[in-house]
């Protein structure tokens, strides 16, 4: 359909019909799935009373970096007999984690933290946005954003049940958003515990 005036409205035609085409755009003006999207996974940490188990930073001052979904679950292939939970906490942080291991992008280990494209033709994500596993300094505690209790016995079905959904902190409908010289880390409470975790953190950059 063409107005009289002005710019064309936009149509797709299914079954030979045209449709009116509209597209969802978020608060912040952006095209929804519309961004680059990558994902961070810190693979197989062992549990430890205070362990800082990841940290995600972004330093550059053009990008934002938009959280969707942040996610623990209990690494079950391993036998452990555990008597309480793991607690673990979600935070902001003010400052870059430092030491630990460095996140690599698209790597092909099944053990090495890595930050991957979900889509290939993405562009490679800013270096100024930075990831590591157990750093061991710096990732300094901010806001409080979220606590959960995963339990890690392999043969408990709350662990599988974990194991497979996860233990997700936050929502799609309300990122926890990133701007230069913010980040989250993912600390572990004063129980140690035992067993090993898997952390996967899904996100967009916008800018």
């Amino acid at each position: 359909m063409t107005p009289g005036s002005g710019t064309t409205i936009a149509t797709h035609l299914v079954a030979s019909k045209e449709h009116q085409v509209v597209m969802i755009a978020d608060p912040d003006g952006q095209l929804q799935k519309s961004n680059p999207v990558y994902e961070l996974m810190v693979i197989g940490s062992a549990v430890g009373a205070n362990k800082v188990h990841l940290d995600l930073f972004n330093a550059d001052p053009a990008i934002l970096v938009k959280v969707v979904s942040v996610k623990v679950r209990p690494d079950i292939d391993t036998a452990v007999t555990g008597v309480v939970s793991v607690e673990i906490v979600l935070t902001r942080t003010t400052a870059v984690g430092t030491g630990g291991t460095a996140a690599t992008a698209d790597s092909t280990s099944l053990t090495a933290p890595t930050i991957a494209k979900m889509d290939t033709n993405s562009a490679a994500l800013d270096a100024d946005i930075t990831a590591r596993a157990a750093p061991t300094g710096g990732a300094t505690a901010g806001a409080l954003l979220g606590i959960r209790h995963v339990f890690t016995e392999e043969t408990n079905a709350g662990a599988a049940l974990a194991a497979f959904l996860g233990a997700e902190f936050v929502s799609p409908d309300y990122p926890v958003i990133l701007r230069q010289n913010q980040g989250l880390r993912l600390v572990q409470g004063a129980v140690a515990s035992v067993g090993t975790l898997n952390f996967e953190i899904i996100f967009e950059t916008v800018g």
